[in-house]
C-alpha cells in the first residue's frame, strides 16, 4: 500500500502540466503513486503524461472516454486510489518537493485524519502572497478554519471512504469546498505543518477569476446552500459546537455577498440575493447573525431582515464594485452611529 496517493485531473494543461508533475516525481517521499485522470484533454496533454509515465513507474494513467469534469475526474482518482492517505493537486500547481513527506511524517506520529500545509499564491502579476489559516488555526484551535484551500492537505483513506465523501459532479465551481466541508466535519484528529507549501498559481481562465459565468457562480451558490445544509445538521446533531459553527456560516454568508461583485449582470445579482437572504432565514443562531451583518454588512442589514430580495438585488446591482459597495457599508456605520447617540 503507497503511503500517500495524488490526484491529479488533467485537461488541457499542456503549458504548465511538466512543472505539476516534476514536483510531484522528485518528492522526498518515494512510496507515493500519482494517478493522473486525462478528462479528453484536446491539448498534447496526454502525451505529455505518456511520456511521464513511461519515466516513473509510480505514475497510473487513467483516460477519460467522454468529458466529465474535474470532480468525475477527481472520483476516478478515488476509485482508483491505494494509498493510507489520499491528497489532491491540480494540474498547473506545484508543491515543495518535502510536501508530502511532512505532512505524512505528522500524520503518522498524530494518527490524523487531516494533516493541512500552507499555502503560497503566485498572484496574476507574479507577486507572491501567503495563506493564513494555519495561523488562525493556532490561535482558535476551530478545526472549521480549515474552510478553503482543500488541496494542501492530506486526508487519511478510512475517514473519505468510511463516510462516503466525494467530489460533487456536474458541478463547474465550489464542489472541492463542499468536499473539504463534509471532510473537516467528520475529522476527529485535525493536524498542521508549517513552512512548507501547495504553491498555488492564480490564472485568469480558472476558478479564481476576477469575473465568474453566470453558470459559475450559480454552481458556487448551489454549494454554499448545501454547506448550510450540513453544518446546520451537523450543529443540530451535536457533532460541531456553537463556536464552529458560527465561524463556518459566517464565512460562507460573507462569501454570498462578495462573490455579487464577480458578475455585473442583474440577473446575477438577483441570485446572489435569494441566497444571502436563505442564508439568514436559515441560521441557527440568531444573536450572533445580526451582530455579524452590522458589523461587517450594515448597507444591507435591512433588505435582508426583511426579506427584500427585490431592494437587495437591485442594492448590489447598484453597488457593484468592492469599492462602492465598502463605501456603502461605511456610511451605514456612520448613520447607525449617529442613531445610537440620539
Amino acid at each position: 500500500m503507497p503511503k500517500v496517493s495524488v490526484i491529479i485531473p488533467v485537461y488541457n494543461a499542456k503549458d504548465y502540466l511538466g512543472r505539476c508533475l516534476d514536483s510531484v516525481i522528485n518528492q522526498t517521499l518515494k512510496d507515493i503513486e500519482i494517478i493522473c485522470i486525462n478528462d479528453c484533454s484536446k491539448d498534447n496533454s496526454l502525451e505529455i503524461l505518456k511520456e511521464y509515465s513511461s519515466k516513473d513507474k509510480r505514475i497510473k494513467l487513467i483516460n477519460h472516454k467522454t468529458n466529465k469534469g474535474e470532480s468525475a475526474a477527481r472520483n476516478t482518482g478515488l476509485d482508483n486510489a491505494k494509498g493510507e492517505y489520499i491528497a489532491f493537486l491540480d494540474n498547473d500547481d506545484t508543491i515543495d518537493s518535502n510536501f508530502y513527506e511532512k505532512l505524512y511524517k505528522k500524520a503518522t506520529e498524530t494518527n490524523a485524519d487531516i494533516v493541512k500545509g500552507e499555502v503560497k499564491y503566485i498572484n496574476y502579476d507574479n507577486t507572491i502572497t501567503y495563506g493564513n489559516i494555519n495561523e488562525e488555526y493556532k490561535k482558535t484551535k476551530n478545526k472549521m478554519t480549515f474552510v478553503l484551500n482543500w488541496w494542501c492537505a492530506i486526508y487519511k483513506r478510512e475517514l473519505i471512504f468510511d463516510n462516503n465523501i466525494r467530489l460533487l459532479e456536474g458541478c463547474i465551481l465550489g464542489g472541492d469546498s463542499l468536499f473539504l466541508n463534509e471532510a473537516i466535519i467528520n475529522a476527529k484528529n485535525f493536524q498542521i505543518v508549517d513552512n512548507v507549501y501547495y504553491n498555488y498559481y492564480r490564472r485568469e481562465d480558472s476558478g479564481d477569476s476576477k469575473i465568474l459565468s453566470f453558470e459559475k457562480m450559480k454552481s458556487a451558490l448551489n454549494v454554499f446552500e448545501l454547506i448550510l445544509n450540513n453544518i446546520n445538521n451537523s450543529l443540530n446533531n451535536k457533532i460541531i459546537t456553537k463556536e464552529e459553527y458560527d465561524f463556518v456560516f459566517n464565512h460562507w454568508f460573507s462569501s454570498s455577498v462578495i462573490i455579487s461583485m464577480r458578475n455585473n449582470e442583474l440577473s446575477s445579482k438577483e441570485l446572489c440575493s435569494k441566497t444571502i437572504i436563505k442564508f439568514a432565514n436559515n441560521c441557527l443562531n440568531k444573536d450572533f447573525f445580526c451582530l455579524s451583518l452590522t458589523t461587517k454588512f450594515p448597507s444591507i442589514y435591512n433588505f435582508v431582515l426583511n426579506n427584500d430580495t427585490k431592494g437587495l438585488s437591485e442594492f448590489l446591482y447598484k453597488n457593484n464594485t468592492p469599492f462602492k459597495f465598502n463605501l456603502a457599508n461605511i456610511r451605514s456605520k456612520h448613520i447607525l452611529s449617529l442613531e445610537k447617540t440620539k
